[in-house]
């Protein structure tokens, strides 16, 4: 198994994060990383689009697996020989005036160690776009 995350701290409570995060319609707007279509739901799968830097962008359908508003969305999927559990994480900061995001997975299966030794790198970059995209449209937000 191999694990990979990447953390921003954003100056505004973890709801309006979470509101961002989980209005995946308006993804286009600011995640270079993802496009989600369907329903963040316990149970549900959604059509997802990856657009990792210097990579192909690929489709995949996770299982959403935990959804804890203003806390934490997390799915599993799986591609190219391995599962990946992805989590999506919020940790008030400041007495709940700011907050952490993380984003972090799990990888694991038979091709794990080639795949991630060769997409590690690129994977983290992506992680961190999406996560400076997600402040930036936080703070836009919690603006207007």
């Amino acid at each position: 198994m191999r694990e990979l995350s990447a953390s921003v701290d954003i100056p505004v409570p973890p709801e309006t994060v979470w509101n961002v995060l989980t209005d995946v319609e308006a993804y286009p707007r600011w995640n270079t990383l993802l496009r989600i279509e369907g329903e963040l739901a316990p149970g549900a799968t959604v059509d997802a689009r990856l657009s990792v830097p210097g990579l192909p962008t690929v489709s995949f359908s996770p299982e959403i697996l935990a959804v804890d508003p203003g806390r934490e969305l997390r799915w599993r999927s799986g591609l190219l020989g391995v599962t990946a559990e992805h989590a999506f994480l919020l940790e008030p900061l400041d007495g709940g005036t700011g907050t952490r995001f993380t984003q972090y997975e799990e990888i694991s299966g038979p091709l794990t160690a080639r795949v991630v030794d060769r997409l590690a790198r690129r994977l983290r970059r992506g992680f961190e776009q999406m996560n400076v995209g997600l402040r930036r449209h936080a703070i836009a937000v919690a603006d207007t």
